[in-house]
């Protein structure tokens, strides 16, 4: 895995390009609804169904419907919980 390549992956998915596209691109792995649980205290407490999974990466996407404070804290939270790195996309205006 190449953090670089990942990280190029974003930079297509923030400029609107789709997800497996952007994969493709960069010689990538995806995989679209994976489910995982999410953990508190190391225990897992609920299961979570993450848009997409890219080279071992949650891909999550910043919610433009709520305040971005309360979106940022909802993504942090949730990225807390989750026991892989986690990639936030925000789109490109």
């Amino acid at each position: 895995m190449s953090d670089s390549a990942v990280t190029r992956v974003l930079a297509r998915v923030a400029q609107g390009d789709a997800v497996p596209a952007a994969c493709a691109a960069e010689g990538l792995t995806c995989q679209a609804d994976v489910t995982v649980d999410a953990h508190y205290d190391g225990k897992p407490v609920c299961t979570v169904t993450l848009p997409w999974v890219v080279d071992g990466h949650a891909l999550l996407f910043a919610d433009d419907s709520v305040a971005a404070a309360v979106a940022e804290e909802r993504l942090r939270s949730l990225a807390d919980s989750l026991a892989m790195p986690v990639c936030i996309v925000r789109r490109a205006a």
